[in-house]
């Protein structure tokens, strides 16, 4: 089902390979934490186009669909589009809290997917590192953490902006998109540097847009 440009899980029955390959994705997020499940996770890729907002979206649903409270944080300021996918404003959200002008009870909406709760991007006056790199950011997180036991964040392009590295250190782990015919081996091996210069933990990866006879959205998730 199509959500205003984003292809999701949303009304489609389980057992289809589309949404088992969420499944078994949001399944390898959690389960393949040593114990220790992550609360808080940035989704990432080399550039724009890769699928980051699709994948956050239908992690997001997909771990409402198991009955626990979940929220999707649209940190992408640079282009930011996850409220159109639920026909919400872009505004109050992120920007406005760490700014001071909203608070996250006023900011964060309701979707029209039961259990799953939007932040935005909100109205950035000042530029978007300047935000991400201040500790408002992680205090926000740990906030949220109190409310929902998923928090997923979607991410500029990290090979484009520094945006995800901030954001990379104040999550529990950041899960990696590439698309088949995007990234280079070497684009990949640089984005993984990035990541790991700032010591933010690598959930694993994912290549999206697989071709159409292997019937799976999603691979390699490692």
């Amino acid at each position: 089902m199509e959500m205003n440009g984003f292809v999701t899980i949303a009304s489609t029955d389980q057992g289809t390979p589309f949404v088992e390959a969420y499944g078994l994705l949001l399944a390898s997020v959690l389960l393949g934490s040593n114990g220790k499940p992550p609360s808080v996770v940035a989704v990432s890729a080399p550039h724009k186009g890769d699928g980051v907002s699709t994948t956050a979206l239908n992690l997001a649903m997909m771990m409402a669909r198991t009955g626990r409270p979940t929220a999707l944080v649209d940190a992408n300021m640079r282009e930011p589009d996850l409220h159109k996918a639920f026909k919400l404003s872009a505004t109050p959200g992120l920007a406005d809290v760490l700014t001071g002008k909203a608070e996250l009870k006023s900011a964060a909406a309701a979707t029209k997917i039961p259990g799953v709760s939007l932040l935005p991007a909100g109205k950035v006056d000042v530029p978007a590192q300047a935000l991400l790199s201040q500790q408002g950011l992680a205090d926000l997180f740990e906030a949220m953490r109190t409310r929902f036991d998923l928090i997923v964040v979607d991410t500029p392009p990290i090979l484009q902006y520094p945006d995800a590295l901030h954001i990379g250190k104040c999550v529990d782990g950041v899960l990696l998109v590439v698309s088949p015919n995007g990234a280079s081996r070497r684009e990949q091996q640089e984005m993984r540097r990035l990541f790991d210069r700032v010591e933010a933990r690598i959930l694993g990866a994912v290549v999206n847009r697989v071709a159409p006879r292997d019937r799976n959205p999603l691979a390699g998730v490692a």
